[in-house]
């Protein structure tokens, strides 16, 4: 993995120019990698109410979807994987990649119409303080952000001075009946003294040579808003060629050639077109460049051009819009990624999210098409999964996999380390990267011609690769048996179990261990003499759910039908036998979507935006002896 440039670091001060770089390498990404760090990802105890573990994603959407609605982005972290050409890699490494790593650093700005509050969780802060946050850096030289409506607004504004300026058209053009009419004499007394200085400014000779290249100007004297209407009024109809504008309580009047004309309105828009990217529009415009290079669109029309142009000039220039033809849309990958993708909706979409939650997962979908969670390729998809599925820890199996993709310069000793939203990003895409090849050795697929090399980035549009191998489109639902699935209304179990084989052991005695249940079900084989492993998942003290887990990732989701329906029944079977004494054995059926509430849970961790470990879990009695 060669990563040039190490992190960029994206602020304010530099937006426009780095913001310029990442749209002009983004298109040529095989896959993106994203992580964010926020203000909080839970909320405070006295608004939490706990709820099952048992509980679908659909049921806990409206208490969850309350924390990016909350809290806000602090850090966007993007890395760009640009896999090398045959040319430029030995052939045996088949992961080769010129990785571009961005850190935008996101403060709201000063626009109350375009920002919104900063609400910080204490141990949010103290976790991004002990792991080197400059708060500084946030607060002074942190980048604006603002939704797709907003943003709309402040493009469509910028467009329509620029029509103006070009125009000559006066800054204010007063219907005839409303034009003001001074009554005190001494403010008429102060409008006929300006008007005669600028009458004999004006027919005062030019200075030869000009004192700039944008002409001449008159500065009048200070006065109230109220005098200097009359005076924009007097001056437009009277000497409509002249350029009249406010310099801090006072009218300042210029006479320009064309040429001075030309000079001065190319300057203005440079400066209005950087202002507005970035004061107003900011990292909304990271976001639609991302969003369009993960759906695989064009640019549609004249405000998305002026977002996304790398100039003024090009920005302003009519817009023609190209020939829509199919392109690849570039998959985006996450890492327990639920919560950077619903804050991402928040902060660009609408800062409410939709209350249904098929709606919201209908939107994630519609931004980003293809997405993939390595935490749930980790967890789910290899045959022999790690015990650490944590970032980092898959990570570092990755690199022990694979060495050669060990960064070659001292950015991981020079703080760059996790925990900044650049490098996650970063490791996320090199443990996809890893973990799309493990499983595709493990599972033996062949690329897509004899002398191709294996490239799940480029093909999973055309679907060459089908969805169960990689779980495409499917996130990791934290401390829960489910997996969201974006693709699909409902929600499956996850671990690849099904509803078909597992099943709910409740009243069960408290001294009964991890051990004492699969003991029970060990040895056990369908009639095809293939062993039936288990997943086994504790809801609390007396409940547990467990179920048949395939374990040939070679298995279709159809195929697997007739294989969990006949493991199923052995499963009860042994489950039976050893829990008969009061205990209640049933098939495992998803509690019904509840009602909207206003209710609040997180259990521990349950809000985190990324790793976990059973370390993280609250102490509870050991389940194994």
């Amino acid at each position: 993995m060669a990563s040039p440039q190490g992190t960029i670091e994206v602020t304010k001060s530099n937006f426009v120019e780095k913001s310029n770089d990442f749209i002009k390498h983004l298109p040529n990404a095989s896959f993106i990698a994203i992580d964010e760090e926020m203000t909080g990802i839970s909320l405070p105890p006295n608004e939490v109410t706990p709820m099952s573990k048992e509980d679908s994603p659909a049921h806990r959407y409206s208490a969850l979807k309350r924390v990016p609605e909350r809290y806000s982005i602090i850090q966007l972290g993007i890395s760009l994987f640009e896999q090398k050409s045959v040319t430029e890699t030995a052939e045996r490494d088949a992961a080769s990649f010129i990785v571009r790593r961005y850190k935008f650093t996101m403060f709201p700005g000063a626009d109350p119409n375009l920002s919104r509050e900063i609400t910080m969780h204490p141990s949010a802060m103290h976790f991004l303080r002990e792991n080197n946050m400059s708060f500084d850096t946030w607060v002074q030289d942190g980048i604006p952000f603002c939704t797709k409506f907003n943003a709309q607004k402040v493009v469509e504004r910028f467009l329509e001075r620029h029509q103006r300026r070009i125009k000559a058209a006066p800054i204010m053009s007063p219907n005839n009946s409303q034009r003001l009419v001074l009554s005190r004499d001494a403010d008429k007394q102060f409008h006929a003294r300006c008007i005669t200085r600028l009458r004999e400014w004006l027919d005062a000779p030019l200075p030869t040579p000009a004192p700039t290249q944008e002409g001449v100007s008159l500065l009048l004297p200070r006065c109230n808003s109220f005098l200097r209407r009359s005076l924009y009024e007097a001056i437009q109809r009277d000497y409509p060629y002249l350029v009249v504008e406010t310099e801090n309580e006072q009218i300042r009047v210029w006479r320009l050639t064309d040429d001075e004309r030309a000079n001065r309105n190319q300057r203005l828009l440079e400066e209005d077109f950087n202002k507005y990217l970035t004061e107003s529009v900011g990292v909304y415009r990271i976001f639609l460049a991302l969003t369009k290079a993960c759906r695989g669109e064009p640019i549609k029309n004249d405000l998305e051009n002026a977002i996304l142009a790398e100039n003024a000039a090009v920005a302003t220039a009519d817009f023609v819009p190209t020939a829509e033809s199919p392109t690849r849309k570039i998959p985006l990958v996450v890492h327990n990624g639920l919560m950077d993708l619903l804050f991402l909706m928040s902060h660009f979409h609408s800062p409410i999210l939709p209350g249904d939650w098929v709606e919201c997962k209908d939107l994630i979908h519609s931004y980003f098409p293809i997405i993939y969670d390595t935490k749930v390729l980790a967890t789910q998809y290899c045959a022999e999964s790690s015990s650490r599925s944590h970032l980092q820890g898959v990570y570092e199996d990755t690199l022990e996999s694979y060495p050669e993709w060990q960064l070659k310069n001292s950015d991981e000793e020079s703080g760059q380390q996790a925990h900044d939203a650049a490098f996650d990003a970063y490791m996320t895409g090199v443990s996809f990267c890893g973990l799309t090849y493990t499983i595709h050795n493990q599972c033996e697929v062949l690329p897509t011609s004899s002398n191709a090399r294996f490239k799940l980035w480029e093909v999973s549009e055309k679907l060459e690769y089908p969805r169960w191998l990689f779980g495409r489109n499917k996130l990791y639902f934290h401390l829960s048996p489910f997996t969201i699935d974006l693709e699909t209304p409902c929600d499956p179990l996850g671990r690849r179990i099904s509803a078909l084989s597992t099943f709910r052991v409740s009243n069960i005695n408290r001294g009964i261990t991890t051990r004492d249940i699969l003991d029970c079900v060990r040895g056990l084989t369908d009639s095809n003499q293939r062993a039936i492993h288990v997943d086994l998942f504790w809801v609390n003290d007396t409940v547990f759910l467990v179920g048949a887990r395939i374990t040939s990732l070679q298995q279709s989701e159809d195929q697997s039908e007739e294989i969990f329906k006949e493991s199923g029944k052995l499963l009860r079977c042994a489950l039976e036998g050893r829990f008969c004494n009061g205990e209640t054995i049933e098939l495992f059926v998803p509690p019904a979507r509840p009602e909207k509430t206003n209710s609040i849970w997180n259990l521990w961790g349950l809000l985190g935006s990324n790793d976990s470990t059973l370390s993280e879990r609250p102490a509870k009695r050991r389940r194994t002896e």
